[in-house]
């Protein structure tokens, strides 16, 4: 079997345990998080996918505040989804977590209502991107939604510096289309319709924005 290829969460996997006590120091992570979940709009009983889900901050986020919504995380890195499945555990929450390879998502075509997915795609290149883009297209239903929240070009100079001490940190070449504000052109490449920037939020280490789109 070939060797998943992905950059660890904060890149080297001796840091990944440090992960959530180093986001929620250096971000403004829960306000993201909630600005994301309030922009899908989730019904009772939607089904939604937590795409990258890593140690499942937002996927718990999702079903605490969406009790009713069928959530499911995924994500490529086997050892920090072992400690989201361990935090889904102490919650006693019905939420559905799986690895995969990293090349196609193990889902039935129009599967799900919602994808989300918080600072994920700036850790991938701009073909796995387009890749992944297009998988979440294929799994979600004619009327579904995506709504990613991650690094985009800011129009404050600041920002932009800023966001080079992620660069440097997660690669140049995974980062390049985010810093591009290429991320939003990328989603309507892959099909989707009325994408958008709904919010921005400026952080130490660049802007964040929180851009929707729809299947149709």
């Amino acid at each position: 079997m070939e060797q998943k290829k992905y950059i660890p969460a904060l890149r080297f996997k001796w840091l990944t345990p440090l992960y959530d006590f180093l986001i929620n120091i250096t971000m403004p992570e829960k306000k993201i998080k909630e600005a994301l979940i309030e922009s899908a709009h989730i019904s009772p009983g939607a089904k939604v996918l937590d795409f990258g889900c890593g140690t499942a901050t937002l996927t718990i986020m999702v079903k605490e505040i969406c009790p009713e919504a069928k959530v499911t995380g995924i994500d490529v890195d086997a050892k920090i989804l072992d400690k989201a499945i361990q935090k889904v555990k102490e919650k006693k929450l019905d939420i559905f977590l799986l690895d995969y390879d990293g090349k196609q998502l193990p889902f039935q075509h129009n599967a799900f209502d919602r994808t989300v997915s918080c600072l994920v795609f700036h850790h991938l290149d701009t073909a796995t991107k387009q890749k992944a883009l297009a998988e979440i297209f294929s799994v979600l239903n004619e009327e579904g939604q995506l709504h990613i929240a991650d690094f985009g070009r800011s129009k404050s100079w600041v920002q932009r510096t800023l966001f080079n001490l992620i660069r440097g940190l997660d690669g140049f070449k995974s980062t390049d289309a985010n810093a591009k504000g290429l991320l939003p052109q990328m989603i309507s490449g892959a099909g989707f319709e009325n994408v958008e920037i709904k919010k921005r939020f400026k952080t130490m280490f660049g802007e964040v924005q929180i851009i929707c789109a729809a299947k149709k």
